[in-house]
């Protein structure tokens, strides 16, 4: 999920109020960072302002990947999970951005259909960048939570700040999903470390906290959820394609643990195209 920075924390998505509400409502089964951990997020890129109309600088990126689990924000979702991805960045000026963009899969629930659509804006205030969005999410089948209330859908905002700190990029951000009354805070820090002109090493490493409104007897209703950590190595193949292999891990903690999610580890690939 994108802007990729930001939104997949981390991220997209974004589903992270889902998932806690799978382990939390009901018979199991978050963004648009995952899929991946949405954690491993830098602070947002600056806006990239034209010179010609808006319509003329709006630039596309569609992407593709794998993951052999879907793990989203600590919680086990689905496996051998192929997703796609079409976003699209529109500059609003020197210092705005607006993204809208949209993200599939059918692993989810190991089967089940997950439609989550996204939007942006971007601000970029000199050593700090700021981004407000919102994500709805859909399950054509109709299981979310406890497979009724919510129709198949949820929808979530958020808001999310980064700088720079030396080499390294940090990133706090705070979801909020209106349907299951879900908080969620992420904390990131990740850096990029060039081994050639067109291959990078990338490791990010976090930690989130959930609350939960109402959260039935025996869940916690609020701590720390989980630690993560990947490490990406983007392989630019053209100027506009790059392939981007990972490995992740997850660390459940006392929300996630209290549902039954455990420690994961697993590893994936994706390939962006930009237009």
């Amino acid at each position: 999920m994108k802007l990729n920075a930001l939104r997949k924390v981390g991220a997209l998505a974004a589903v992270s109020a889902i998932s806690i509400s799978y382990a939390v409502a009901g018979p199991y089964t978050p963004p648009p960072a995952a899929a991946t951990d949405t954690g491993s997020v830098p602070p947002p890129p600056p806006p990239s302002g034209g010179s010609g109309g808006i319509w003329d600088s709006v630039g596309a990126t569609l992407s593709v990947g794998y993951d052999t689990d879907y793990i989203f924000r600590g919680y086990d979702i689905g496996h051998d999970h192929v997703w796609t991805a079409l976003d699209l960045s529109i500059p609003l000026g020197d210092n705005l951005e607006a993204t809208v963009g949209a993200w599939y899969t059918s692993a989810f629930n190991d089967g089940e259909n997950e439609l989550d659509v996204y939007a942006s804006l971007a601000f970029d205030m000199g050593t700090w960048g700021l981004e407000v969005g919102y994500l709805h999410y859909s399950y054509p089948n109709g299981i979310l939570g406890d497979g009724s209330s919510n129709g198949g859908e949820t929808n979530e905002a958020y808001v999310s700040v980064g700088t720079t700190l030396g080499p390294v990029d940090v990133a706090l951000a705070y979801y909020y999903d209106f349907d299951l009354e879900i908080s969620y805070i992420e904390a990131t820090a990740g850096t990029s470390i060039p081994l050639t002109s067109n291959v990078s090493l990338d490791p990010s490493v976090g930690i989130s906290y959930a609350d939960i409104d109402d959260a039935p007897a025996g869940i916690e209703d609020s701590g720390f959820n989980h630690f993560f950590a990947k490490v990406e190595m983007p392989i630019a193949l053209t100027p506009s394609a790059t392939l981007t292999p990972y490995i992740a891990a997850s660390v459940a903690q006392d929300v996630a643990d209290s549902v039954g999610e455990g420690d994961y580890f697993w590893g994936g690939i994706a390939l962006s195209v930009d237009f």
